[in-house]
C-alpha cells in the first residue's frame, strides 16, 4: 500500500512539472512570435500589375479611420480597378503610425548593401537628407505641372498611412490607373468552422496612366501575376455534378513572414497541367505566372407578389460580390528548386505556428502592430513606372 502511495504521489510530482514545463515553453513561443518570425522558410513571393479604370471611391468602405488594439491610429484603402468592362478586382491598402520610420540610399557600389536611416514619426515629411527617399508606397493620383511647363503626376513617395488618405483624396471614379505591387495571403474561419484563404492585392505603386477605351482596337488588358509557390499536387476541378470541367486545380502552400498558407491556382491549359503532374513532386518549389481573373456571380431570382400582374417577374440578384481566381499560364522551369522545401521543414514550421496560437489564445498578441515586407514585380510602361 504504502509503495502504491509513493508511486501515486511521484506520478503526480510529474505531471504537474510537465504541465508547468509545457505552460513555460507555450509562454516562450508567445513571446518568441512577439519579437520575429519563429521559423526561418524563405518567404515564397507574389507580384502583381494591374491597368485599369478606378470604381468604388464614393462608397464609405473605400476610406476608414480607426484605432488599434493599442491605441494606435490606423488607415484603411479599398477600391475596384477594372482591367475590363465588367471585370473588376479590387485594391487593398492599410498602415498605421509608426514610432519611426526608414529612409534608404542606394550603394555607390555594385554589391554592397543600401544604406539605411530610422527617422522619428514626425519628422517623416521634413527630413531632407541628400540622396535619401522615404522607403514607403510610390504614389501618384493628381496631376501637377513641371518646371517645363508640362502636366505630369505629381510623384510622392509616402509611408501607408499616408497613402491611403493621399488617394483617398485625390483619386476619383473613372481615372484610369496603373497599380503594381505585392500578393498578401492570410487565412481565417469562417462561421461555419471552415478555415478560408483571403489574397490581397497590396499596391507598393498607383499612378494615373493615360485614359484606358475598352474598345479601343489597341488596347491591351493588363492583370498580371507572378508566384512562387511550393508544389503540392494538381487534380482536375470537377462541377456541382462531380464531372470534370477540363480546367485543373492546382494545390500548393505559400509561406508568408508570419505563417504557411494552403492556396489553389486553375490551370486551363491541359498540356501544361501534364507538364505540373509529370516534373512536379510534393515540396518542390517553382515560380509560375498569369493571369488574375473576375467575375460577378449571380442567380436568378422568381418573385411572386401579389401586386404583379400576368406572369411572374424573374430578376437576377448578386449572390456572391465576385469570384477572383489565379489562372496559371506559365511557369518557369529553371526556378524548380527541390531541396529548399521539404516535407520535414515545412511540417516543422506549421507545428511551430499552431503552438505560437495556442499560446497567443491563452495569453493574448499584439502581433496587429506587426509589419512585414515584399517585393514589386518587374517591368511596366514607362510612363507609368517610377525612376
Amino acid at each position: 500500500m504504502e509503495k502504491l502511495c509513493r508511486s501515486l504521489v511521484l506520478s503526480i510530482k510529474l505531471s504537474i512539472k510537465k504541465f508547468i514545463t509545457y505552460k513555460e515553453d507555450i509562454f516562450k513561443m508567445a513571446e518568441t512570435k512577439k519579437k520575429g518570425r519563429l521559423f526561418d522558410l524563405p518567404e515564397t513571393k507574389g507580384a502583381f500589375q494591374l491597368k485599369g479604370i478606378v470604381s468604388g471611391m464614393e462608397k464609405d468602405t473605400a476610406f476608414k479611420e480607426i484605432k488599434t488594439r493599442t491605441g494606435k491610429p490606423m488607415r484603411m484603402l479599398n477600391f475596384g480597378t477594372s482591367y475590363l468592362d465588367g471585370e473588376t478586382l479590387y485594391v487593398n491598402l492599410q498602415g498605421m503610425e509608426q514610432e519611426k520610420v526608414s529612409f534608404s540610399k542606394r550603394a555607390e557600389k555594385k554589391g554592397e548593401k543600401a544604406e539605411v536611416v530610422k527617422v522619428p514619426w514626425a519628422d517623416r515629411f521634413s527630413y531632407n537628407r541628400e540622396g535619401f527617399r522615404l522607403i514607403g508606397k510610390n504614389i501618384g493620383v493628381k496631376k501637377k505641372v513641371d518646371s517645363e511647363g508640362k502636366t505630369v503626376n505629381d510623384k510622392k513617395v509616402l509611408t501607408d498611412f499616408d497613402a491611403c488618405k493621399e488617394v483617398k483624396e485625390n483619386l476619383k471614379d473613372g481615372s484610369s490607373v496603373f497599380i503594381r505591387g505585392n500578393l498578401d495571403y492570410s487565412s481565417f474561419t469562417d462561421d461555419k468552422g471552415n478555415k478560408r484563404t483571403s489574397t490581397k492585392l497590396v499596391p507598393n505603386q498607383i499612378s494615373l496612366c493615360s485614359e484606358i477605351d475598352f474598345n479601343d482596337d489597341k488596347f491591351e488588358k493588363q492583370n498580371d501575376f507572378n508566384q512562387v509557390i511550393i508544389f503540392m499536387g494538381i487534380e482536375q476541378e470537377k462541377d456541382d455534378n462531380d464531372k470534370p470541367t477540363g480546367r485543373f486545380i492546382v494545390l500548393a502552400k505559400i509561406v508568408t513572414y508570419s505563417n504557411i498558407e494552403d492556396v489553389q491556382f486553375i490551370i486551363e491549359d491541359k498540356v501544361l497541367a501534364n507538364k505540373f503532374k509529370k516534373s512536379l513532386n510534393p515540396y518542390n518549389a517553382i515560380k509560375v505566372s498569369g493571369h488574375m481573373v473576375s467575375s460577378t456571380q449571380t442567380e436568378t431570382v422568381t418573385t411572386d407578389d401579389d401586386d404583379n400582374w400576368g406572369e411572374e417577374d424573374s430578376m437576377e440578384k448578386v449572390s456572391a460580390p465576385t469570384k477572383r481566381e489565379f489562372i496559371i499560364t506559365g511557369a518557369k522551369g529553371s526556378s524548380i528548386d527541390k531541396e529548399l522545401y521539404t516535407e520535414e521543414n515545412v511540417t516543422e514550421a506549421i507545428a511551430k505556428i499552431k503552438n505560437a496560437n495556442k499560446a497567443e489564445e491563452s495569453f493574448g498578441s499584439d502581433s496587429n502592430d506587426d509589419w512585414g515586407s515584399a517585393d514589386g514585380l518587374d517591368g511596366s510602361d514607362e510612363d507609368e513606372a517610377w525612376d
